[in-house]
C-alpha cells in the first residue's frame, strides 16, 4: 500500500480516538497542559503496541513461507479490504447509535483516557493485520500513527472543552469514509496484483 492508503487508515481509526477524546474534553473544568501531553504520549504508545502487534502477526505469517508469500499479496489486500469495511461499519454503528454521555466536570485523568483508548484498541490491532497483509512500510506507519495520535488527542480535547462534543457522528461517520475509501483502495490493488 502507498503513503496515501496507510494515510487513510491511520486517519480512519484516529476519529474514533477524537471523538472519545472530544467527550472527555467536554467534561473537563479545565486542561492541564502537562496531563494532556503525558496522556496523548500514553495513548500513542498504546496505540503503536497494538497496531505493530497485528502488523507483525500477519507479516510474519506472510513472509514465513516463500511460496505463500508470493500468492498472498491478492489474498492479503482482499482480507485488509474486509477488515477496514468493518471497522467502518463499527463506526458507522457508533454514529447512529444514541448513547447517553452523563455530562459532569472531572479532572483530567491519565487511568481514564489509557482505559478509553485500551478498549478500542483491540480494532487498532485489526487494522494492524490489514497493514501488515498489504505488507506496509514500517518505518511510515509509524511516522504516521506518531504525529496522528497526539494530534487528535490534544484536538480532541480542546475541541471538546471548546464546544462540546455535538460533532461526535460526524467525527464517527468521516472516519467510516476514510476506512471505506481505503477498503476500496485495497480491492483494487488486489485485483491489480
Amino acid at each position: 500500500m502507498n503513503w496515501l492508503g496507510n494515510l487513510l487508515i491511520i486517519v480512519g481509526i484516529s476519529f474514533d480516538i477524537y471523538a472519545a477524546m472530544e467527550i472527555r474534553g467536554a467534561m473537563l473544568a479545565r486542561i492541564k497542559p502537562k496531563a494532556l501531553i503525558l496522556a496523548s504520549l500514553i495513548i500513542t504508545l498504546i496505540q503503536c503496541v497494538f497496531f505493530f502487534g497485528g502488523f507483525f502477526i500477519s507479516y510474519g505469517l506472510i513472509s514465513h513461507d516463500q511460496m505463500a508469500a508470493a500468492n498472498a499479496r491478492p489474498l492479503g489486500n482482499t482480507l485488509a479490504a474486509i477488515i477496514f469495511f468493518a471497522l467502518a461499519v463499527r463506526l458507522i454503528h457508533k454514529a447512529i447509535r444514541h448513547e447517553e454521555i452523563e455530562e459532569k466536570r472531572e479532572e483530567m485523568s491519565l487511568k481514564t483516557y489509557s482505559l478509553i483508548v485500551l478498549v478500542g484498541a483491540v480494532y487498532t490491532l485489526f487494522a494492524g493485520l490489514a497493514c501488515g497483509l498489504t505488507e506496509s512500510n514500517i518505518w511510515l506507519m509509524l511516522i504516521t500513527i506518531v504525529v496522528s495520535t497526539i494530534v487528535v488527542v490534544s484536538a480532541g480535547v480542546y475541541t471538546g472543552y471548546r464546544y462540546g462534543f455535538a460533532s461526535r457522528p460526524r467525527v464517527y461517520l468521516s472516519g467510516a469514509a476514510l476506512l471505506i475509501i481505503a477498503g476500496v483502495w485495497s480491492i483494487i490493488r488486489s485485483v491489480i496484483s
